[in-house]
Formats: C-alpha cells, sequence, structure tokens
C-alpha cells in the first residue's frame, strides 16, 4: 500500500485506531533507556489525534505502566498498554485489561538473578518488571561483549525454568509471560471499539510483528519503523519507514487526513 490510498482509507474511517509502539517508534533510541523521550513531532500530531472525533489513540509498550506515563504523560485520552500486555489502561485511566501472571515465584527468581549479577558486566543493565525482567546491553564495550553473553546464557536458562518466554529484542534481552503479548493486546482494544474500526499499528521490533501481522489480518494497516539493527522486518508490513522521523511525519499527515475530512462534514 502507498502513502496516498492509506490516507485516503484514514480519511474515510468512521472509526480509527492509531496504536503505535514507544521505544524506536515515537522514540529515537536512546544509549540509555531511562534517558529515552517522545519525540516532540510525534506527541503533537498524536494530540491532535485524540482530538479529532471518531478516533482512537494507543501507546503499546514494554515499558512498565510508570515509566510509559512518564513520557505519554502529555497525551490525555489514551490507551496505554505497558510491559507487552500485561496491562491496559483505558483513556480514563482505568484499568480495562490485560494478563496479569501467577509467576511471583518465578519472577523472584529472576530479580535475585539480577541482583547477584548486576556488576558482572560494565554496562549491562538489569530491568524489574511487574511480570517479568530484562537485559540490556547497548552499553556493553565489545571488549566484554563475551562476558555478556554468558550472562544472557544464564538469564534465558533461569527464565525458562520459572515458566517465562524469552524475547530476542534490540539490544535487549527480555522475559515475559507468554500470554502477555502486543497482538493480544491489540486484540482487546479493538474488541472494545466499534466493529469495523480501521487500525494503523507501527512497531520497529520483535515484539512488534504479532501486533503489525494482527492489524493486517483485520484489514488494518501494519506499519514497520526500520533501523540499521532491524534495517527489514520478519513479518509483512503495508508499509517500512526509514525510522521515528518518519513516523513523525506520516501520524502529522494521518492527523491532517482526519482534520480535512472533519473540516468538510462540518457545518
Amino acid at each position: 500500500m502507498d502513502e496516498p490510498a492509506l490516507l485516503s482509507r484514514i480519511a474515510r474511517a468512521a472509526s480509527l485506531l492509531v496504536a503505535t509502539d514507544f521505544d524506536g517508534t515515537i522514540s529515537d533510541i536512546a544509549t540509555d533507556p531511562d534517558k529515552a523521550h517522545a519525540r516532540n513531532d510525534a506527541l503533537d500530531a498524536l494530540s491532535r489525534l485524540t482530538r479529532a472525533p471518531g478516533v482512537h489513540v494507543a501507546v503499546v509498550s514494554g515499558r512498565t505502566m510508570e515509566s510509559l506515563h512518564e513520557r505519554t504523560g502529555a497525551l490525555a485520552s489514551i490507551y496505554r498498554v505497558a510491559e507487552h500486555g500485561a496491562f491496559i489502561e483505558g483513556p480514563d485511566g482505568g484499568t480495562i485489561g490485560g494478563t496479569h501472571p501467577g509467576r511471583a515465584a518465578g519472577r523472584s527468581a529472576l530479580w535475585d538473578f539480577v541482583e547477584a549479577n548486576h556488576a558482572r558486566v560494565p554496562g549491562m543493565r538489569f530491568e524489574r518488571k511487574s511480570v517479568g525482567a530484562a537485559v540490556h546491553v547497548r552499553e556493553v564495550e565489545p571488549a566484554m561483549r563475551e562476558a555478556a553473553a554468558e550472562v544472557l546464557d544464564a538469564f534465558r536458562k533461569a527464565a525458562v525454568a520459572a515458566g517465562f518466554e524469552i524475547i530476542e529484542g534490540r539490544q535487549v534481552v527480555e522475559a515475559r509471560d507468554p500470554g502477555a503479548t502486543k497482538q493480544t493486546a491489540l486484540a482487546q482494544l479493538l474488541a472494545r471499539l466499534p466493529p469495523r474500526t480501521l487500525v494503523v499499528y507501527a512497531g520497529d521490533d520483535t515484539t512488534d510483528e504479532g501486533a503489525i501481522a494482527l492489524a493486517r489480518q483485520r484489514d488494518g494497516v501494519g506499519i514497520y519503523v526500520a533501523s540499521a539493527e532491524r534495517p527489514t522486518p520478519n513479518v509483512g508490513a503495508d508499509l517500512v519507514l526509514p525510522g521515528p522521523r518518519a513516523w513523525a511525519e506520516l501520524l502529522a499527515r494521518i492527523a491532517d487526513a482526519r482534520a480535512a475530512i472533519t473540516a468538510r462534514s462540518g457545518p
């Protein structure tokens, strides 16, 4: 699908869901994940969409809900999906769904692993999550990559033994509950919206591929935001964009298309 055809469909849709990943999609990738922030142009476009009639906006992330709120607080009345679908909040801030896995013992074991290994490899970052844990290696120097690989292997084994699923992301290995996925979260959102809602989903990593595929299965639009680390998707996509800036620019054009149709239908 080319962009003019996409914008035409978006302009005509009676109900539209624009769902986007955060890191690497509306945020440029940061060496330190704690320093990643949404692009102002992306926030501006999403904010315009939240005010457009018939439009619903969702930010779908692997981050914790607290982290997601910190980075999307400028957006009112949106759906927020945290920890790959484990937690879902509605536009009013209330909990509307998600998967809350009962693996507290396994999670504690992973956290213990984190505590025991956090200083072994300089630059390696461990992230505690409500339903799992993640190991980031973007800041690990080349000379320490072998040591980092050993820690990651041990982390994977500990996670699998505790019943978690392993996700190999961009410079991160994450342990999550198998039931918590962006794809299942997107399906839950669509179930709450009017029938035949047109869904547009954009993401940049392995964890987004199921949601991109689901959007296309529902006769929607799947957009892959490429990077030097992952230049091509492992799933079919309607559009492949060269990075977060290109997605922010397309979001602005989507907002323009909705504004134009609203103006034409006004008094």
